[in-house]
This record gives structure tokens, C-alpha cells and sequence, in this order.
């Protein structure tokens, strides 16, 4: 018997088998050279000496059709060793046990246009191609020429029960209407398979999964229908679905998400800002598992530095919560803070180096009460803070940043509530707790964030073209935020914020209103990711 014909037919007809090979043997053995081939279902070709040890390595062989790995499996016959093998022949052997190639199962259901570019697409990748449709028109070698077999029946029934999907087949259901696509679902759906997915838009594939649900077909089989099938990938032609198909197979098959090699870390957000309130953006954001990049101005006027990240433009380095943030120049140090888990801060106002960072999102953080060059299209998803964005026009979303009721509330069509001049009230007090430059100068430092202040008290000095100005407490409480000294102020320029509560523990942890916008923004951008094109 040519055992090397009986593999190539048994490869050809796409069968499991395992070729059994003694390849070492010393004494006497039933066999000192022989081969076996044993099938999926015990069926063997030849034979390595018949007994015990032939039954055992037909039992191995199909265990290791399970796991698709080659094994070696030793007898001692001699009698004398730690589990001598009852056969006393006297020698040792073994053998040697490797799976044969086959060829990973793709069924298409449905002989259209985009299972056309499927199976040409599939076939250089070492599919083997099965056409199941019931007109005989379509389903032919014409237009799956690589196809190696066709089922093709007057009932569409009766087409999918001769097509046999088994659990390493690979379906896709792509037919020529809803009611064969609901059949072929139907018939699917509670058989075992490697990949089960139906082409079809959002809404034809939510209508036939709840009307499967409706009548009885578990929670648990609907859940691993790939429906809408495919990538994310913009596709829109026959052959460019066949591509995003075939994505998401090869990454079901190898155990993988789909996901951008790039972005293996996280996806990459980049926020303009690093401000207190930015800061609780990116805190959230590298929290829920995304990478950070923040974009500052070259002199940042933040109040709340010590939970800002915008100080790194100044010391190089900046914590907050445990989190560090490090001031970066150029695309190579970017990525090597990313690397190491450090949020780079870029001195790009202009977010120049967008393009090149080519983010997941990107969320304008300034808070500058009006647009500074944030448009929609910078990244797949643009999220604003605040009033001076429209969403729809010059973002994908914006999020309220107005303390109150809709602090947080992600919108979708229209602005957040416009400016009115007031702070929001911390511990009761309002504008009365916020400090302002009595005229244009450099500020210099009395105090620093986190001292206990009584009203009356100097803040701080104001380096004026008429000499120095004292800027006392308005209130009891605690310097929450201080402009950074040297930092040459406007007239009425915010340069100081005392908290009436009293609590110098939250000078050093962001604030319960960058926590409500960081989660808005969390929302955002998930429901932008997660969104279809239309």
C-alpha cells in the first residue's frame, strides 16, 4: 500500500488523518520500520505491528487530531521499566505521531456577488471553498473557480442539510434574500462551527436575531453570530467586504481581536490641554485602558497645578493621583513615554503633530470658551468641552462642562450652555471664592496651594507698570489654585481660587467637576467608536 497516495487523496478530499511513523526501535519490537495512517474516525491504512501498542497510538493519533500538534509517544517492552507495556517483546520503540495538513472549511451560503470575491479572496490563503445555493445558475465552477465543492439542491432546506457544516467549518451567509437568509441562520446557528457570520445592515440583522430569540433559539447561540459581518474597515464594494470578511476569519481563527498592531497598548487619544480639567480627562481615559497625549500652549496659565499636567511644560515632570506626565519634543520621545506607561505633554498649540500621531479620538480640552482650530475629521472621533462647539458642525460630540444638572451630559446635536462669566459654587460660594489681577502684571507668590488663608490675608503680589499690588483672600478656606509666579497676568485675568471648605487634601486630587466631564468624555468616546457608517 502507497501510503503517501492514500495522504494526498485524504488531503485532496479535505479528511483528518494522523501518519503514524516509527522512528526509533532497538531490540525486539512488533515493527522496526513501518507506517500508519489512522483517520478522524479509527479507520486505519497499514500497520506498525498490530497488539497493544497499535491500539494505543490509534487512541493517541486521534487525541492529537484534537489538538492539531505533533506528539511522540515511547514503549518500553523489555519488561523492566517504571510502566513496562504488558507485550513482552523484549526492545524498545518509538513512534512518532504528526497530524495531516488540512485545509480550514470556508462555507458560502449564497452565490452573490460579494461570496464571489469572498471565495477569490479566501482560496490563496489555503481555504478550501464550499458553495452552498440553490441555483444551480450561480453556484457553478464559472464563478468559483476555486471552489471545491458545490451543494446545490431544488430546496434551499435541503441545500443547506447536503452542505454538512461541522465544528471547523467556517460559514458565511450572504443569500439572495431575508427569507434564505433567516433559513440558512436558522439551520446554523445551533450547530457547532469555527466563525458564523451574516451579511446584512444593522437593522436586518437586529430583526432576524430577536425573531430567532422570539422563538426559542437560546441567548447563547445567537451571541456568537458575527452580524453585521466583517472589520471596520469603510468598506463599501463586493471585494472590499470580502476583505473585511476575511479580517475578522483570519483573526477569529488565530484567537485575535481585529485590533490595529499600532495600537496594541490602547488606542490613542490625543487631548489639546493638560489643564486641572484636561486632567481629569486623561486620568479617566488611561484608566479605562486608552494611551495619552496631551498638547499644551508654550506658557500655560492653569490656576489648579498641582492636579495639572500642564506644569510639565515647565518642570519637565508633573504627577497627579499617581499618574506621571513628562514634557516631550518630537515624535520619538512621544513614543517612548508611551512605552513607558508616562503621559507625554507636546508644546503644540496648533496640534501639528496630529497627523502624524494619526489618534483613535481627539479631545479638545482648552476650555477657552471658543474654537481654536478643533475640527471634525482631525480623528475618527472628535469630542469638545464646553461652550464654542457645535456638535455636528465642529465636533463629533460635545460634553457640558456647566456645573449643574447637565454637568457631564455628552451632546450630540447642538452646544453646550454658553458662557455666563460665573463660577460655579464650591462650598456654597461662587464668584466670590474666585481671585482676579487688579491690573496687568507679573504675579509673584505669598502664598502656596494648599496654605489655610484668612479673608484679608495677601494671596499674592501683582508686579504692575505703577509698582507692587497686594491681592488678599476674599474668604476662610483653602488656596486651592495659583497661578504659577512669573506668569505676567491680564486685568481681571483669574489668578487665584480659594476653597471655602477648608480641605487641603483636595488641592491634591482633581475635582468632582473634571471627574463628571472625564466621564462624559469616557461616553463620548465609546459610543463614537462604537458608531456605523451609514
Amino acid at each position: 500500500m502507497n501510503l503517501y497516495r492514500v495522504a494526498a487523496d485524504l488531503e485532496d478530499r479535505n479528511r483528518p488523518f494522523v501518519l503514524a511513523t516509527i522512528i526509533e526501535s532497538s531490540g525486539s519490537t512488533p515493527r522496526s520500520r513501518a507506517k500508519m495512517i489512522v483517520e478522524a474516525d479509527g479507520t486505519c491504512h497499514g500497520t506498525i505491528g498490530g497488539g497493544r501498542v497499535e491500539s494505543r497510538v490509534i487512541e493517541e493519533a486521534r487525541a492529537c487530531l484534537a489538538s492539531g500538534k505533533p506528539r511522540t509517544l515511547e514503549f518500553d517492552l523489555t519488561g523492566s521499566g517504571p510502566e513496562p507495556d504488558p507485550m513482552i517483546c523484549g526492545g524498545k520503540m518509538t513512534v512518532l505521531l504528526e497530524p495531516g495538513e488540512r485545509k480550514p472549511r470556508l462555507l458560502l451560503v449564497g452565490a452573490g456577488h460579494v461570496n464571489r470575491a469572498l471565495a477569490r479572496a479566501a482560496a490563496p490563503l489555503g481555504f478550501r471553498i464550499a458553495v452552498a445555493d440553490d441555483r444551480p445558475d450561480l453556484a457553478t465552477p464559472e464563478f468559483f473557480p476555486g471552489a471545491a465543492e458545490f451543494f446545490v439542491r431544488p430546496g434551499f432546506d435541503e441545500t443547506l442539510e447536503a452542505s454538512a457544516p461541522d465544528a471547523e467549518t467556517y460559514v458565511l451567509i450572504a443569500t439572495a434574500s431575508h427569507a434564505t437568509d433567516e433559513a440558512a441562520l436558522r439551520h446554523c446557528v445551533g450547530k457547532p462551527g469555527a466563525y458564523l457570520g451574516m451579511l446584512g445592515s444593522r437593522r436586518k440583522t437586529r430583526v432576524l436575531l430577536a425573531r430567532l430569540a422570539e422563538s426559542g433559539v437560546p441567548e447563547e447561540s445567537l451571541a456568537r453570530v458575527r452580524a453585521p459581518v466583517g472589520l471596520d474597515i469603510g468598506a463599501e464594494t463586493p471585494e472590499e467586504i470580502a476583505v473585511s470578511i476575511l479580517g475578522e476569519i483570519l483573526a477569529e481563527r488565530s484567537g485575535r481581536d481585529g485590533g490595529p498592531l499600532a495600537g496594541r497598548d490602547g488606542d490613542l487619544v490625543v487631548v489639546r490641554g493638560a489643564g486641572d480639567l484636561a486632567t481629569g480627562v486623561i486620568l479617566r481615559l488611561v484608566r479605562s485602558g486608552f494611551r495619552v497625549v496631551a498638547l499644551e500652549s508654550p506658557r500655560p496659565t492653569a490656576i489648579r497645578r498641582t492636579v495639572a499636567f500642564s506644569e510639565a511644560v515647565y518642570d519637565g515632570t508633573a504627577e497627579v493621583e499617581g499618574l506621571r506626565a513628562r514634557r516631550t519634543e518630537g515624535l520619538a520621545e512621544i513614543r517612548a513615554a508611551l512605552a513607558e506607561g508616562v503621559v507625554p505633554v507636546a508644546v503644540d498649540p496648533e496640534a501639528a503633530l496630529v497627523p502624524a500621531l494619526r489618534p483613535a479620538a481627539l479631545v479638545d480640552a482648552i476650555l477657552a470658551k471658543r474654537n481654536l482650530g478643533t475640527r471634525i475629521g482631525m480623528a475618527p472621533a472628535v469630542i469638545a468641552l464646553g461652550p464654542g462647539f457645535e456638535a455636528g458642525r465642529d465636533a463629533d460630540a460635545v460634553v457640558e462642562t456647566a456645573r449643574g444638572h447637565d454637568l457631564g451630559r455628552v451632546i450630540l446635536s447642538g452646544s453646550a450652555a454658553p458662557n455666563t462669566g460665573i463660577p460655579g459654587e464650591v462650598g456654597g460660594k461662587s464668584a466670590e471664592r474666585v481671585v482676579r489681577a487688579p491690573a496687568a502684571g507679573e504675579v509673584i507668590a505669598v502664598r502656596s496651594i494648599g496654605d489655610p488663608v484668612r479673608a484679608g490675608e495677601p494671596l499674592l503680589l501683582v508686579e504692575t507698570s505703577a509698582g507692587r499690588v497686594s491681592v488678599p483672600s476674599p474668604l476662610d478656606g483653602t488656596l486651592r489654585g495659583l497661578i504659577r509666579p512669573g506668569i505676567r497676568a491680564a486685568e481681571g485675568e483669574k489668578i487665584a481660587d480659594v476653597d471655602p471648605r477648608g480641605r487641603p487634601e483636595y488641592c491634591r486630587t482633581v475635582s468632582d467637576k473634571a471627574r463628571a466631564v472625564a466621564g462624559g468624555v469616557l461616553e463620548a468616546l465609546l459610543y463614537l467608536r462604537g458608531r456605523t457608517k451609514k
